[in-house]
């Protein structure tokens, strides 16, 4: 993306769109600071805290138990861990022993508590890469009535319309074509339609562009062979 200029105000819901291999995980790097950026630089107001959701748990912690996967969410030691395990797992619609092994529970159960593990920072910052993969209807109803409640920013990576359309406050459109990051407001599917009528009217000035260079080489040629 050339000369990418954005901000996301405090406290609202936004999701990333564009193209695969537009960059949309590479904008939740940089916002945790896994990456950066080649120039210019990104800005987080107040030291705010950031927590993301993955789409699966690294191999080394599939062994860990409830409990110490947990724990990998903390830098110190806390002392209601417990209880606080007990209660964001409530949020998630799911029960399980502390002391059993990750590797033991389906691929829908390790995608809600990987979610809990990041909802128990309850970060200033969340962010959610594709939060509904593994997840079935009801667990997609438990994601959804947590981000509706949910008072701080949430920034959302997702190809499922109608989930994204219950809560977004706007998109961020990275456009591959013009190597921009383009920022939209309003309701999920308003926004969609503006950005397909965005691109069929890019791809109309193109091809007038296209014709006009052809026109361009043409003439050439005649004058070139007279």
């Amino acid at each position: 993306m050339e000369d990418s200029d954005f901000s996301i105000r405090e406290n609202t819901k936004i999701t990333i769109m564009g193209q695969n291999g537009a960059g949309k995980t590479t904008i939740f790097k940089m916002i945790t600071g896994e990456l950066k950026p080649q120039s210019g630089k990104i800005n987080i107001v107040n030291n705010a805290s950031i927590a993301t959701s993955r789409q699966v748990i690294p191999r080394d912690q599939l062994d860990l138990s409830i409990k110490e996967f947990f724990e990998t969410a903390f830098t110190e030691k806390d002392y209601q861990l417990d209880k606080k395990i007990a209660d964001i797992l409530k949020v998630v619609n799911f029960n399980a022993p502390l002391d059993k092994p990750i590797r033991e529970f389906s691929g829908g159960q390790q995608a809600r508590l990987l979610l809990a593990h990041a909802l128990i920072q309850h970060p200033d910052i969340l962010l959610l890469d594709e939060p509904t993969n593994n997840l079935d209807g009801t667990g997609i109803g438990d994601l959804i009535s947590f981000l509706l409640s949910y008072d701080k920013t949430v920034v959302v990576i997702s190809h499922d319309a109608d989930f994204l359309n219950l809560f977004t406050d706007g998109v961020l459109y990275l456009n591959k074509g013009r190597l921009q990051v383009e920022q939209y407001r309003g309701d999920y599917y308003d926004v969609v339609d503006q950005i397909a009528a965005q691109i069929e009217k890019d791809k109309m000035q193109n091809a007038r562009a296209e014709k006009k260079i052809a026109d361009a080489k043409d003439k050439i040629n005649f004058f070139s062979n007279k």
